[in-house]
C-alpha cells in the first residue's frame, strides 16, 4: 500500500502525540490510515486525528497528506 506524504515538504514521516507530548512514528497510508512505523508499537493514546511532519513545520489532519 502507497504510503501519503507531507503537502509541504513531499516526506512520508509523520509522528503523532499523546497526552503527555510522547512522540510515535507513524506513516499515512492511501487508505486515510494511520500505522505505526514499528508495527509493534502500541497507538493506546495516542491523538490519530492530528499528524505533524517530521521534516517542517506542517501538521494537520491526515486526509490533508498527499
Amino acid at each position: 500500500m502507497r504510503k501519503r506524504r507531507c503537502p509541504q515538504c513531499e516526506i512520508p514521516s509523520f509522528y503523532v502525540k499523546n497526552e503527555k507530548g510522547e512522540r510515535l512514528l507513524v506513516y499515512v497510508y492511501e487508505d486515510g490510515v494511520v500505522r505505526p512505523k514499528d508495527p509493534e508499537a502500541d497507538t493506546a493514546g495516542f491523538d490519530l486525528t492530528e499528524v505533524f511532519c517530521l521534516g517542517c513545520s506542517w501538521h494537520g489532519s491526515p486526509k490533508r497528506c498527499r
